[in-house]
Formats: C-alpha cells, sequence, structure tokens
C-alpha cells in the first residue's frame, strides 16, 4: 500500500468518525449550494419529518420544509431559508442563519426544530456553500 493510498484510508475514518458524531446531536444535514440551487440530505435518521426529497432544487427543498412548519411558523422558515435572502447574509458576512420552529412530524406530533445553516467556502470555487444542521429540541 502506497503513502497516498494509507493517507486516503485514514481521512476517510476520519471523515467517517466525524459524520457519525455529527448525526448523533444533528440527524438531518443538509449540504446546499445556493448560487447552484441544488441539495442533498445526508441523513433522515432519526429526523421527525420525511416529506422532502433527498435532493434537488434548493428553492423546493424550501417550499417542501415550510408545508411541514405549524402554521405560525410558515412564513419566518420561508423568509429565513429563501435562497435569496440566504445569500444577502451572506454577503453582509454573516456566517450562520439561525431559527427555532414547531415542526409537525410523520406521526402527526408538534415538535420544537433547531435549524441551522452555515456559510461555507470551497477553495478554487466562487459557489456559496451552506451545511443545515437540523435538530428536534
Amino acid at each position: 500500500m502506497g503513502a497516498n493510498e494509507e493517507k486516503t484510508k485514514k481521512t476517510i475514518s476520519i471523515d467517517t468518525l466525524l459524520t457519525q458524531a455529527l448525526f448523533k446531536q444533528y440527524p438531518l444535514m443538509i449540504l446546499g449550494n445556493l448560487t447552484q440551487n441544488t441539495y442533498r440530505f445526508l441523513t433522515y435518521k432519526d429526523f421527525t419529518s420525511t416529506k422532502c426529497e433527498c435532493a434537488g432544487t434548493f428553492d423546493e427543498l424550501i417550499e417542501c420544509g415550510a408545508s411541514t412548519m405549524h402554521e405560525m411558523d410558515k412564513d419566518l422558515f420561508k423568509n429565513t431559508f429563501k435562497r435569496e435572502n440566504l445569500l444577502k447574509e451572506y454577503e453582509k458576512g454573516v456566517d450562520k442563519v439561525e431559527i427555532r420552529v414547531i415542526q409537525k412530524g410523520d406521526d402527526g406530533v408538534l415538535r420544537r426544530v433547531e435549524i441551522t445553516d452555515y456559510f461555507v467556502k470551497e477553495e478554487g470555487s466562487d459557489d456559496v456553500l451552506v451545511v443545515g444542521l437540523n435538530r428536534n429540541m
């Protein structure tokens, strides 16, 4: 086994461990590219609502997510995470956007959910990326 292969194995192992640790606190993680209007989920494990597709356009994700929110939180959710509004926050230099809302789970139970989108940069790309961490309170 060459040095590069060994290094790759160690990196994959560390990435896997880090992801597993994050899943314990945040059972739903979303990777979004605001510039490209795309997203994908990393997991649904133990999260209360699984109505949205695992990948698609970010705009569709926000519409789908809003449909799972309690009536009093729909507008807050949509306005906070609307792609154009997130891009404005990024341009202001904000590093994260966070809210707590009430979401109706697949079982019909209302739960308080914390949603945090962190802005991240990928070296060599001008795309605006977000990592969304979601957890039941």
